[in-house]
């Protein structure tokens, strides 16, 4: 009995945890991949329900397999933080006093678009920048550091072509 919650719970956890990424990879456009991963989920999902669709008058069973859920949906979320597939924009609107910044963010190596914005309170610098997901916050606290006040909003692209783009890890 044991060891069956036990496979429940942790079975939950890897095949929900699998969908996690395996749904990044599919809107990332990944599908060979992201096939292959539903493959071994769905495996996994069919064993675990097996286990507790006969016996839904045993609660614990039950209990454990709505806890791995939602375990797996944390443990998920954890390694698609850590594995950080992908690419991510970058959008900053700032005043034109931090215009070095645009200066230190190429001198970094990266790709950066500029143009004028108009605000509240006058005119704006509107700084565009596309990298590896793993750099952006990284980036976000660089841009911090040199301005407080920056507004940045962080952005998912799919597909992107062209452009210059930072070529180091």
């Amino acid at each position: 009995m044991i060891f069956d919650l036990l496979f429940i719970f942790f079975a939950r956890i890897i095949d929900v945890s699998l969908g996690t990424v395996r749904m990044i990879l599919t809107i990332r456009g990944d599908k060979y991949i992201a096939a292959l991963i539903g493959f071994f989920e769905i495996m996994v999902y069919i064993i675990a329900l097996d286990k507790v669709i006969g016996a839904l008058n045993e609660p614990p069973k039950l209990i454990l397999y709505c806890a791995g859920f939602a375990c797996g949906v944390l443990v998920g979320m954890y390694i698609e933080e850590r594995l950080a597939l992908g690419y991510r924009g970058l959008q900053v609107i700032t005043d034109y006093a931090h215009y070095d910044l645009v200066d230190y963010l190429r001198a970094q190596g990266h790709g950066v678009t500029t143009w004028e914005g108009n605000g509240r309170e006058g005119s704006k610098l509107i700084i565009n920048i596309f990298l590896k997901r793993n750099l952006a916050s990284q980036v976000e606290e660089e841009i911090k550091e040199r301005d407080e006040d920056a507004f940045i909003v962080f952005m998912e692209p799919k597909h992107f072509r062209g452009g210059t783009m930072r070529m180091k890890k």
